[in-house]
C-alpha cells in the first residue's frame, strides 16, 4: 500500500490497531515488537503511521460524505494534546467527532483533529448540511441552530445530568422532573421497537405533553422565585429553559434521538487514549490519527475486526475503482465479507 515501505499490510494494520484500537502508544509498540526480534524505531513506526493515514484518506471523506446524506448527525469535541515543535511543550488541540446515519445505533463515525475549538470549525465540517444535529450545548451548535442551518436536537442526558447535580434546592421539584425524563427514556426505548410511523405517533402522543409539562412547571418555578442565585438548581432550570425552543424538534423526525450518547460513546476512546499517548507529535499526525480513528471505531462500533478489516482495505485501496470505494467502508465490506 505504501510505495517503497518495506512493510506489509499485516503489519501496518497490527500496528494502526495497537495504537488507535488497543490506544497503546508507539514506544509500547516497539517494545512488543522486541519481545519477537522485531526491531523497529519509534520514528519510522510514526511515519508508517501518518503514511497510512494518509492512504486512506478517500475513505475516510467517504465516510463523513454518507454521515451528512444521512440527514441524522451527532457531534461532539475533547481535547487533546498536541507538541509544539521544537519548543517541547504542548498545546491543547481539539478533536472534534461526527457521527450518523439511519437507525438506533448510526455506524458511522469519522473524527476531525483542530487546533482549537473556535466556533467556526463545526460550521466547516458540516459544510451545507441543514439535516438534524445532536449535541450538547455548546454555543457553536446553538449559533448554528438560532441561523436555522441546522435542525437542532439537544441532549436530554445533559439536561437529566444538570438535575442530578442539583442536590440542594427544592428537592421534590428536581425529583419530579427526574422522573417525567425517565419516563420520556422509557417512552423511547418502546418507540425504537416500532416502525417509523408508530414511533413519531409515540412521541407526538405520549412524550410532547411530558416535555410541555416540564417546560411549564420550569418556567413557573423560575418565576415563584425563592431560589439561590448561584445554586445548582437554578443552574439547572436556566439551562433547561434555555433549549425550550429546539427539545421538541426529536419529536418530528423518526432518526432522531432524545440524547446525544452516539457521539458521547464515540469520544470515549479518545478519553482513554489520549492518557496513553500523552500527546499528537504533530498536526500531520492529528490527521492521520483522525483517519484511522474513523476507520477502527467504525469497525468496532459494528463488531468488526479492524485489524483485519485494515489488512484486507490495505490490499485492495491502491486498485480500487474511486466510483465504488463505499465497498470498502466497514459495514459494506461486512456484507461482501
Amino acid at each position: 500500500m505504501l510505495p517503497k515501505c518495506r512493510a506489509d499490510e499485516s503489519l501496518l494494520a497490527e500496528i494502526c490497531t495497537r495504537k488507535f484500537g488497543d490506544h497503546l502508544p508507539l514506544y509500547r509498540i516497539k517494545e512488543l515488537l522486541s519481545r519477537e526480534d522485531i526491531e523497529i524505531s519509534r520514528p519510522l513506526l510514526s511515519n508508517w503511521v501518518l503514511r497510512s493515514g494518509v492512504a486512506l484518506y478517500p475513505l475516510y471523506k467517504e465516510m463523513q460524505k454518507r454521515i451528512l446524506d444521512s440527514g441524522n448527525v451527532f457531534a461532539d469535541e475533547t481535547p487533546i494534546d498536541l507538541l509544539m515543535p521544537g519548543k517541547g511543550k504542548t498545546h491543547q488541540g481539539y478533536m472534534w467527532v461526527l457521527a450518523g446515519g439511519s437507525g438506533a445505533s448510526p455506524p458511522y463515525r469519522t473524527y476531525h483533529f483542530r487546533l482549537n475549538r473556535k466556533h467556526c470549525h463545526i460550521g466547516d465540517l458540516l459544510g451545507e448540511y441543514r439535516g438534524v444535529l445532536h449535541s450538547d450545548k455548546y454555543g457553536a451548535y446553538e449559533t448554528l441552530a438560532k441561523e436555522k442551518k441546522i435542525i437542532w436536537c439537544p441532549c436530554f442526558a445533559h439536561i437529566r445530568r444538570k438535575f442530578v447535580e442539583a442536590e440542594s434546592g427544592d428537592i421534590p421539584f428536581r425529583d419530579w422532573v427526574l422522573r417525567k425524563i425517565r419516563y420520556l427514556f422509557m417512552l423511547e426505548r418502546v418507540a425504537w421497537n416500532r416502525s417509523e410511523k408508530e414511533r413519531l405517533e409515540i412521541r407526538q402522543t405520549k412524550e410532547l405533553p411530558i416535555i410541555e409539562e416540564i417546560l411549564l412547571r420550569i418556567k413557573k418555578r423560575l418565576e415563584e422565585g425563592k431560589i439561590l442565585p448561584k445554586s445548582k438548581f437554578k443552574e439547572a432550570l436556566g439551562y433547561t429553559l434555555s433549549l425550550s425552543p429546539y427539545l421538541k424538534n426529536y419529536l418530528y423526525h423518526a432518526d432522531a434521538r432524545l440524547d446525544n450518547n452516539v457521539a458521547e460513546r464515540a469520544i470515549r476512546p479518545l478519553a482513554i487514549g489520549r492518557k496513553n499517548w500523552l500527546f499528537l507529535g504533530s498536526e500531520e499526525s492529528g490527521k492521520a490519527a483522525a483517519v484511522l480513528l474513523s476507520l477502527i471505531q467504525t469497525c468496532r462500533g459494528l463488531g468488526i475486526n479492524p485489524r483485519e478489516y485494515l489488512e484486507d482495505v490495505m490490499r485492495k485501496i491502491m486498485s480500487h475503482s474511486n466510483q465504488k470505494l463505499q465497498e470498502l467502508l466497514p459495514d459494506h465490506w461486512a456484507k461482501n465479507r
